[in-house]
């Protein structure tokens, strides 16, 4: 047998490992740089002519056999993790970065001086490759590059489009960076050393994730926010947020993960990893910045994007140009603003910068693609990404709430100031009582008119803002209606069948005894297998035809006219066709209700809001408890003059661990911790309640599920 080898041509592997591999003439002279940070440099520069760049270091040099063993070999790296003399973790790894010269230009030369070793001098046309030793006197151990007949032309702005790449790619301060062009020196400055919060940035992000234990620690610390805010708030510390949350509870399963154990292995493969975050706002109107208490009116920031530095260098395609977080795609599928009463709020791409730190070892499941370009897009990476977005959106939950707080407060003191507008009110009621009114009296009602002014501009304002809310209220619950509408007409089609679904069963075993085959069908010889067991084949099937009627029914009754109504007459018997309608679907539930109080008056609001509360309330109930044998519900009624108290509560299993001490999470749309559930139930709840001026006061879940909430029913 013949071992044979690759034969390879110079220009060719320079034309793909070069020209080709390297996008822009700025990730070329960055990878060139990584060889002088590796050398253990204290320096780097990098010189550029019209028709010439050098780029010069005081590393360690090489000599004639690194040459030929290293430098020659495309591949081959003798790179390992750290380098044992400047104890840097190493940025080369690949064995491929030096035709980053061949995107540079046609002609490159290596000289070089390692401790106690003759200078040598490497040079290629990418044709022909050749190598001398020099006596040079007096040449210094280090690395001089040079490269000629440039591919590129180099002017000042490409220059400082060099340096802007540089400062967001590099972020060592172990390595002095300088760029000298036209006699200009253009010094590197890593973008994140001495950034400032209240100057850079109103809130800092902070999050560790930890493999072992599969858990990430999300730290806040805001000056986003005026002290004023303490006292709507009502606490001390609401400028910093800290917690940990496992992600193996956080994390339902999904097409990524095929089980518990999976899911485990996965979030632990992907390796500790840390970031930095730091969120601004853009400048707001004077009225709005007053309104929300803004400390910092519109900070400009760095505008950088999220970076994904490896050890000191970033990833070319993670360098912040690109939105490789998805952060436009989560904004965009959740736009509802931060004050919305129920939707999720998300930060959008321009509010956030920042960088993820990784390790070329620690994280070797994030593994970099040949060209030193980018990341494979494995399942380690995708669940990477869901890590941080999910330490983005514990940012964007605890911003919120604050938000939130703020709007109820300017809501209240707006109600407040109208009722405080004295005299305008006595003028209204008698408009002849101006003649007798004092010119301070005149004042004052000319003051409160402009008030009222201002106060209809701002409601233009909110009423957009609630615009914009109801646009993203309305997708969602026209998404679901969609279905519904599809659903039922499904329903009506097969309702015209009903005959057949209910009758079929004993059709089929009519003509089977006329047939004379329905007792040879039940005798031990035709029914010891249960898949071909016709008896019992056709009784399960008449048990899910029987279902499937019931179905049928409720789906049917739940679109019909009435049932929109606007006033609702009997809360008790609105109730009772609940309880009838699920107790008949589901015999292992027992729906006990308490109705105290109940009034004759009819109430201003209809039957389905209720159904839509309480259906979705059962079914949630009965989704995470399908394993019980017995599921007890208990649904109580304290009926006020013009609202009524609830309290809804189930013996079950209770709330997931992931929400036992942040119960309120379990309103947040999409949020979920079954595979493959959608999230929406509990947020249609709330926002049912919400619409109808009710509240939800409290939700427990360490004992059975629990949840107490209280509803207008009447104007009085």
């Amino acid at each position: 047998m013949e071992e044979l080898t690759f034969t390879i041509e110079d220009s060719e592997i320079a034309e793909l490992l070069g020209r080709q591999n390297f996008s822009t003439k700025e990730s070329a002279i960055y990878e060139l740089i990584k060889n002088c940070y590796d050398a253990g440099s204290e320096f780097c520069v990098i010189k550029i002519c019209e028709d010439f760049i050098s780029i010069s270091d005081k590393g360690k040099g090489m000599n004639e056999e690194d040459i030929k063993l290293h430098w020659m070999h495309v591949g081959k790296s003798n790179k390992k993790y750290k380098d044992p003399e400047s104890n840097r973790v190493l940025a080369g790894s690949k064995g491929v970065g030096r035709f980053a010269l061949a995107r540079l230009g046609n002609h490159a030369k290596v000289i070089s001086k390692k401790n106690e070793s003759s200078p040598v001098i490497w040079e290629t046309n990418w044709t022909k490759n050749s190598l001398i030793n020099e006596s040079v006197k007096d040449l210094e151990i280090g690395t001089t590059i040079e490269i000629s007949d440039l591919r590129d032309t180099w002017r000042e702005k490409d220059v400082r489009k060099l340096q802007d790449f540089l400062n967001r790619a590099y972020k060592s301060t172990e390595m002095t960076i300088s760029i000298v062009f036209e006699d200009n020196s253009f010094e590197i400055k890593p973008i994140f050393n001495n950034i400032q919060i209240g100057e850079d940035y109103v809130s800092k992000i902070t999050l560790k994730y930890v493999s072992e234990t599969q858990e990430i620690n999300v730290s806040v610390v805001s000056d986003e926010f005026t002290p004023e805010v303490e006292s709507i708030i009502k606490s001390k510390d609401f400028f910093t947020y800290n917690d940990t949350f496992n992600l193996n509870d956080e994390f339902t399963s999904s097409n990524i993960f095929e089980s518990d154990e999976q899911k485990t292995n996965l979030l632990r493969q992907v390796g500790d990893f840390n970031a930095e975050l730091y969120f601004i706002l853009e400048r707001s109107t004077k009225e709005n910045a007053k309104k929300f208490f803004y400390k910092h009116n519109g900070l400009v920031g760095i505008n950088t994007g999220v970076i994904l530095y490896r050890n000191d260098f970033s990833i070319a395609s993670h360098e912040g140009s690109k939105d490789w977080l998805e952060i436009t795609d989560r904004a965009r599928k959740s736009p509802a603003a931060a004050t919305h009463p129920n939707g999720s709020w998300r930060v959008r791409k321009n509010q956030l910068y920042g960088m993820v730190n990784i390790d070329k070892v620690v994280n070797d499941n994030l593994i970099d693609l040949a060209n030193r370009q980018g990341l494979d897009e494995n399942v380690h990476y995708e669940i990477f990404k869901s890590i941080i977005n999910f330490g983005i959106s514990r940012f964007e939950r605890y911003r919120q709430s604050i938000i939130r707080k703020i709007d109820n407060y300017n809501l209240l003191k707006n109600v407040e100031k109208r009722q405080e507008n004295k005299k305008l009110n006595e003028f209204l009621k008698k408009p002849d009582q101006i003649k007798k009114m004092t010119k301070e009296d005149l004042v004052e009602i000319a003051v409160e008119i402009k008030d009222i002014k201002k106060e209809n501009i701002e409601s233009k304002k909110v009423y957009k803002e609630k615009e914009e809310k109801h646009r993203y209220d309305v997708r969602i619950l026209n998404v679901l209606s969609t279905q519904g509408l599809r659903s039922s007409a499904l329903a009506h089609e097969l309702h015209n069948k009903k005959n057949f679904l209910s009758s079929g069963f004993e059709d089929i075993i009519e003509a089977l005894v006329e047939y004379d085959f329905w007792d040879r069908l039940n005798s031990e010889e035709y029914t010891q297998h249960s898949y071909n067991n016709v008896p019992k084949l056709l009784n399960d099937l008449q048990t899910i035809n029987l279902r499937l009627l019931a179905f049928l029914e409720i789906i049917l009754s739940k679109i019909e006219k009435k049932k929109f109504e606007e006033k609702m007459s009997s809360i008790q018997s609105v109730m009772d066709n609940i309880k009838h309608t699920w107790e008949s679907q589901y015999s292992w539930i027992n729906i006990n209700l308490i109705i105290k109080n109940e009034l004759e008056k009819p109430y201003e609001i209809s039957d389905d809001v209720l159904e839509v509360i309480f259906d979705n309330l059962i079914l949630n109930s009965i989704q995470h408890n399908e394993m019980k044998d017995n599921l007890n519900i208990n649904i109580e009624f304290k009926c006020n003059t013009d609202n009524f108290d609830v309290l809804y509560s189930d013996d079950g299993i209770g709330l997931d661990k992931k929400y036992q001490n942040d119960p309120f999470r379990i309103l947040e749309v999409h949020e979920t911790s079954r595979n493959n559930g959608h999230g929406l139930g509990m947020w249609i709840v709330e926002n049912t309640i919400y619409t109808y001026k009710g509240k939800i006061l409290n939700i427990t879940g360490d004992n059975g599920f629990n949840l107490e909430f209280s509803l207008k029913g009447r104007d009085v």
